[in-house]
């Protein structure tokens, strides 16, 4: 009895050996058909919220409107890119009409305008970001220095047509007129006229492309951003900017409140911006970028 017992006991371990090995296989097949059905259940979920994390890291704006302000916002979003790696700004230059157009129908996030909001766009959100003005400007060989808002509503609307009229050369007054632009709608409301009335001229489109003219012809005059003009005049452009109602066109008349054809630079929402929309808006707002202002010729804010 006793060999009997030791012999069979000497063969039990072997035994329960191979039961355990067969609960341990069967407890990992249930475990690995466990953790299947938990990947299968949990899958779609876990994918969304690495989809939600993706879109949230790779947020997008998009910018359009003035090609006055494409530059300097041009360096304010790659600014803010560098502060916030993940968000793409895309800074576009249709011209503030097109980009307000495309703002309402939603194309894009935020319109770029060289303006204040008109009275039709009172639905809107304005957020001004900076300071210009419009100069007025001629070519260095023009001798006249100033015009009143009477005669610059008489050369544009084509009464004056030389410039003998204004204690200048014996020569035909040449204009060149920026159509459908902030700068232009600017004037026409501060001047009270329409756009029908603008007397011949040639169309331009840029502030650029009313610098270029106006070097290029002696007689002609064009309006054009003042902070552009003056960085012009600074790299001997052949132009000057002319006094306007007894003040000089310049940054310094502008920061004092004193020259009248001042106005805000505007970044613009279809509705109270939220999210990145709002952080950009702050940022573009701050004394972050009072460098990329002056850079560009323009005058911090302050109101």
């Amino acid at each position: 009895m006793l060999a009997f017992a030791a012999t069979k006991g000497a063969k039990q371990p072997k035994l329960r050996k191979i039961m355990t090995n067969g609960r341990h296989s069967l407890g990992a097949q249930l475990q690995a058909v466990a953790f299947a059905w938990l990947l299968f259940v949990h899958a779609p979920q876990a994918l969304a919220q690495r989809l939600a994390g993706s879109t949230a890291a790779e947020a997008k704006l998009s910018i359009d409107g003035s090609f006055l302000l494409v530059p300097i916002l041009t360096d304010m979003a790659r600014r803010f890119e560098g502060f916030n790696p993940g968000i793409r700004i895309d800074v576009r230059s249709s011209g503030t009409g097109k980009g307000l157009a495309d703002l309402r129908s939603g194309v894009s996030d935020i319109a770029m305008a060289p303006r204040a909001l008109r009275e039709s766009e009172r639905d809107l959100f304005a957020f001004p970001i900076a300071r210009d003005g419009v100069a007025v400007i001629v070519n260095t060989a023009n001798p006249i220095k100033a015009i009143s808002s009477s005669q610059l509503t008489d050369v544009l609307i084509g009464r004056i047509t030389n410039w003998t009229a204004l204690d200048g050369p014996d020569a035909p007054v040449k204009l060149a007129w920026r159509q459908g632009q902030g700068s232009a709608e600017f004037i026409l409301e501060h001047l009270k006229l329409r756009r029908a009335q603008i007397g011949p001229h040639t169309a331009i489109v840029t502030n650029e492309d009313a610098i270029k003219f106006v070097a290029n012809t002696p007689d002609g005059v064009a309006l054009a951003s003042v902070g552009l003009s003056e960085r012009s005049a600074r790299e001997r452009t052949p132009i000057k900017l002319l006094a306007y109602n007894g003040f000089p066109a310049a940054s310094r008349t502008i920061q004092n409140h004193v020259y009248s054809l001042s106005r805000p630079l505007t970044l613009i929402t279809r509705r109270p911006p939220e999210g990145v929309q709002k952080q950009f808006i702050d940022f573009a707002m701050s004394k972050k970028v009072i460098d990329l202002q002056l850079k560009y010729g323009f005058v911090p804010y302050e109101e």
